[in-house]
């Protein structure tokens, strides 16, 4: 037979049971005890003992004490732990659906930031840099002229003319860029 480590979570969770069963069984005796007090509110009690006590009421005080139990329990797991609220974020738009399932989405227990858009400038290295030329191309050729021939953007026109195997370009974009730092 297996024996079961203290530290096991289902230990703890079988013995959160057993304290709520205990912690109803002394309500449960003591409103029956206190029922043998004198006066009004040993009375009170006394009928509040028969009417837990009485056939069909029985169940129902049972099922209401047991709700409450529950409300409770779920009330202190809930302060103890934090709320449950996660973000779940899903991969949309054109190839998601190539994509494996456990790449296709995302959660997060505290809510992402924003989605900044990068720069043309951010997005051509960021297409380089990954190996999406066509991607690069397009961004660059929504590029102001100016910036197009800045000195950053022509570093990166030469990596993109080297990858693709375009010499000439390659041989143009470094005498450009060579003419700019003068």
């Amino acid at each position: 037979m297996k024996r079961i480590s203290p530290s096991d979570p289902r230990v703890k969770q079988v013995l959160v049971g057993i304290a709520a069963i205990f912690a109803i069984c002394v309500l449960i005796g003591l409103i029956y005890y206190a029922g043998t007090l004198p006066g009004f509110i040993g009375e009170c009690f006394a009928m509040i003992t028969g009417i837990i006590t009485t056939p069909f009421l029985m169940e129902g005080s049972f099922i209401i004490i047991g709700l409450l139990t529950v409300m409770f329990i779920n009330n202190w797991r809930l302060r103890r732990e934090g709320d449950e609220l996660v973000y779940l974020e899903e991969a949309e738009g054109p190839g998601s659906e190539s994509l494996p399932d456990s790449a296709k989405w995302a959660i997060y227990k505290d809510q992402p930031l924003d989605p900044e858009c990068p720069d043309l400038l951010a997005q051509v290295e960021g297409a380089l840099e990954i190996g999406d030329h066509e991607t690069a191309i397009e961004a660059l050729a929504s590029m102001k002229d100016s910036d197009r021939d800045s000195p950053a953007a022509l570093k990166l026109r030469i990596k993109l003319a080297r990858d693709t195997g375009k010499s000439d370009l390659l041989e143009q974009l470094k005498a450009k860029l060579a003419a700019s730092d003068h």
